[in-house]
């Protein structure tokens, strides 16, 4: 069986952070950290498809049998604790970005336009294409 795509939203929120996702309806993840978020939606998904065997009825076709592939898109709180590795002030000299400004959108104090999303998107997959390219 072929993975159908879904994505997935991780948000942070004043309790820890959230993985949710329209394709999923009713399913979603909780943590104090993103990974513990993700790692609550997989365990949801299954425990579905658990009750499902357990009562011998077929899943929701949304669920496609657990055949899933995740595609994560993060809001900047979370994108930053889950990158933790990601120096704040120097990617921001990197794109062009005021350092300040792009503490103060990883903090949740001020919030990015779809234009600074695109540009930090933009920033991010450099870096990533440029990291691939590496040979130690």
């Amino acid at each position: 069986m072929k993975n159908k795509k879904v994505t997935v939203i991780i948000e942070a929120s004043s309790t820890g952070f959230e993985a949710r996702s329209e394709a999923l309806p009713g399913i979603t993840g909780y943590g104090v950290n993103v990974h513990q978020a993700k790692k609550d939606l997989h365990d949801a998904i299954h425990a579905a498809l658990e009750a499902h065997a357990r009562r011998k009825t077929s899943p929701e076709p949304w669920l496609n049998n657990g055949h899933l592939e995740f595609i994560y898109k993060y809001d900047m709180v979370s994108l930053f604790e889950h990158f933790g590795m990601l120096d704040v002030t120097n990617l921001a000299k990197r794109i062009g970005l005021n350092p300040s400004l792009l503490r103060q959108y990883k903090s949740g104090l001020s919030f990015a336009s779809d234009k600074q999303k695109q540009r930090i998107l933009k920033g991010l997959h450099d870096l990533g294409e440029e990291l691939l390219r590496v040979r130690l």
